[in-house]
């Protein structure tokens, strides 16, 4: 598969799980320079998310996306996938249940890139906890 060329101040970023039976690629900025949200929400907490929503197209699988596992909870419209050998949490699908520059995007974890070093990266609190409902609980 031919890959096409980033546009201006986009870069591709090679990824994978721990066990690396899910490879990817992601089209996103200069991550050292993009505000990422470290949000407090249970999912995010409990699965270590921190995300970049990149368009559903700039997210390019090299293998194992037919293998990745689902899990939904809350409304129940985003699916969370991850790896079911390593349990790496890979992204989240929207499912078109967001509006504007988010309709087509996806949350990606950047955990999962390749040779970013996470304290390079600017991470601003958002409080995911108390905006999104149905509250999380067991």
């Amino acid at each position: 598969m031919t890959t096409p060329a980033p546009p201006p101040k986009k870069f591709w970023y090679e990824a994978n799980c721990h066990c690396g039976a899910v490879r990817y690629k992601v089209l996103g900025p200069h991550l050292e320079d993009f505000p990422f949200k470290g949000c407090n929400c249970s999912i995010c907490t409990k699965n270590g998310y921190l995300n970049l929503y990149p368009k559903r197209h700039e997210v390019v699988f090299h293998q194992g996306f037919d293998i990745l596992k689902e899990y939904r909870f809350g409304s129940k419209t985003k699916t969370h996938k991850f790896c079911p050998e390593c349990g790496s949490s890979i992204l989240i699908d929207f499912n078109g249940t967001l509006d504007g520059e988010f309709e087509d995007a996806m949350a990606v974890n950047v955990r999962m890139f390749k040779d970013i070093d996470m304290r390079e990266l600017k991470v601003e609190h958002f409080d995911g906890k108390n905006l999104w409902k149905p509250e999380y609980e067991i």
